[in-house]
């Protein structure tokens, strides 16, 4: 039997329990806290920043100056809807139509760019130094074009680089080769 004279207020129900998980105080889990946001920011600035820059690994968004350049695709004629040159060839001869094109990942920024010729050989000749071909700055798309009659004129026959430079001390930005005969070769 229970002693009714006995005070029931002065018990408590349960112990505090030592040495478990709930044994931090709460300024220990504030801080506990603050530390693991911390950690957690830093991990996710270098997931999102650059991975692999201190490894030496390449950079994942290469410049247009470190990438190889792009190739030029030559044709007869450039479409009218489109610009770029369509009939792919890299041969000319007299009487052909002589047109190129390139696509860009974005807009050039500049209203001309630099155009070089060389002629293949050991070692290679420069027939055209760089020089200016307008473009429009919002465009994707550098193209030209000429008829062959006139290339052959001014470079002779034989087998040519043509390169296309966004500024002549760059590297450049695209790259092709073709050929131009004679009319009786």
């Amino acid at each position: 039997m229970r002693n009714r004279w006995r005070r029931l207020t002065g018990r408590r129900m349960a112990r505090p329990v030592t040495g478990g998980p709930t044994s931090l105080g709460p300024r220990t889990r504030i801080v506990f806290g603050w530390v693991a946001a911390a950690a957690l920011i830093a991990v996710i600035a270098f997931v999102v920043g650059r991975p692999g820059k201190d490894a030496g690994t390449p950079d994942p968004s290469p410049t247009r100056a470190a990438a190889a350049p792009l190739p030029i695709a030559f044709g007869t004629a450039l479409d009218s809807a489109t610009g770029v040159a369509i009939h792919p060839t890299e041969r000319f001869a007299a009487g052909d139509h002589f047109a190129y094109s390139v696509q860009l990942a974005a807009p050039i920024g500049r209203d001309a760019v630099e155009v070089e010729v060389l002629r293949v050989g050991q070692p290679p000749s420069v027939v055209q130094e760089p020089a200016a071909q307008e473009v429009s700055s919002k465009s994707r798309l550098i193209a030209f074009s000429v008829p062959a009659n006139a290339l052959i004129k001014a470079f002779g026959e034989g087998e040519f680089v043509m390169r296309i430079y966004g500024d002549p001390s760059d590297k450049p930005l695209a790259e092709g080769h073709f050929r131009l005969i004679g009319a009786g070769t």
